[in-house]
């Protein structure tokens, strides 16, 4: 059976990176195929079933947008033949992210009512040109960036407030609460750890820490479309948009704690190593953070410090970088046998390498050019 296979050199990416890759050919059949193309996308699209009122049901919201839109390149193209001939061939290329894009996200309710779904997905399509039902795609996961006020080796930001108490009748007294995450960029999947903090110079102790994980959804609709009654949808006539919040006007509540009846000394000394699931009921991982045009996903931590004499004070760590969650189907694949045998042929389009670049790192990872790269 003939076959063909997409391969890149990582399953994840940066925005602004450039993604290397393999297609890989094996003609065991005549076919009528005689070239290679590749298609790069990424679009970023939204759906929202509004919900009616009594006369009517409510209309269905819907807004895309690319990206990324290079359908027909020619990888490879025959010359001497019509048609590819029997055997194994691969095709290596090279196509570069855009720096200012939005990371992949998925989320979705298939529930009637308030039925969503909202999406940012990049792929890789190959297929043989003359044989197109002979084809392949490979989804790019690509990581929500850090926002431009952080660097990378920034050490995370921490968050303060002061609780007043008051101090024999004309005086005050303050306890600090200090939070902080222990690093800035987080995998969705993966627990997220917290520092609270507490120095407490008053003479009142600590009841409770209430600690909740919460997430903004909100969807962007260019356009506006009446009748709408949905009390999640609001329409800004000025800006002519849609502002839709499927999970509803409140911050979901992803995940709470509340910690209390332990040690005392504990308490008013603050908590280390706080672990937060980022998972969901279901032990399945949350959706990543995202800014796209349509779609912004956001985190925060709501902390509430709770004294003996019922005064509170709050804090509130943003979680600024939840990347999405690894991309195991691309950990998961082995090659077939035949792959380290195919034969190396260079294109000449947009998408196309040098022969130099197959020996370079970019590819040392992609299965048939380790072998380049030893034979020097």
């Amino acid at each position: 059976m003939n076959e063909i296979i997409l391969r890149t050199n990582k399953g994840e990416y940066n925005p602004g990176e450039s993604v290397y890759g393999v297609v890989y050919l094996n003609i065991c059949n005549p076919t009528a195929g005689r070239g290679v193309r590749l298609k790069f996308e990424g679009v970023e699209s939204i759906s929202y079933h509004c919900s009616g009122n009594d006369d009517r049901e409510g209309p269905v919201l819907t807004d895309s947008k690319f990206y990324i839109d290079a359908k027909d390149v020619i990888l490879y193209t025959c010359e001497d033949t019509d048609v590819m001939g029997i055997g194994s061939f691969c095709f290596p290329f090279k196509v570069s992210l855009l720096s200012e894009i939005p990371g992949s996200f998925s989320s979705e309710n298939a529930a009637n009512d308030g039925k969503w779904l909202a999406s940012v997905q990049y792929w890789l399509k190959a297929e043989l040109v003359g044989a197109e039902s002979i084809s392949t795609m490979q989804f790019l996961i690509v990581n929500h960036p850090l926002p431009s006020f952080l660097l990378p080796n920034d050490p995370p930001m921490a968050v303060d407030c002061r609780i007043e108490v008051s101090h024999l009748l004309l005086f005050k007294k303050s306890m600090h609460v200090t939070a902080k995450l222990t690093k800035q960029v987080w995998q969705a999947g993966d627990v997220a750890k917290l520092k609270i903090i507490i120095t407490n110079n008053t003479n009142v102790n600590v009841s409770k820490i209430t600690i909740k994980l919460c997430r903004e959804l909100i969807l962007v609709k260019k356009g506006i479309v009446i009748p709408c009654y949905d009390p999640k949808v609001t329409v800004d006539e000025g800006n002519d948009r849609m502002y839709i919040r499927p999970e509803g006007v409140d911050p979901k509540v992803v995940w709470e704690n509340m910690i209390s009846g332990c040690n005392q000394e504990l308490l008013n000394k603050g908590l280390d190593n706080i672990r937060i699931p980022l998972r969901n009921e279901m032990e399945s991982s949350i959706e990543s953070s995202v800014t796209g045009s349509l779609i912004q996903c956001f985190y925060y931590i709501d902390i509430c410090v709770t004294l003996q004499n019922h005064q509170e004070g709050s804090l509130t760590v943003p979680i600024y970088c939840l990347i999405h969650s690894k991309n195991t189907e691309f950990l998961q694949w082995k090659p077939p046998s035949w792959i380290y045998e195919s034969e190396v042929i260079m294109g000449k389009s947009i998408f196309s390498v040098s022969e130099t670049a197959l020996r370079s790192e970019a590819f040392s990872d992609i299965p048939r050019f380790q072998a380049l790269e030893s034979d020097d």
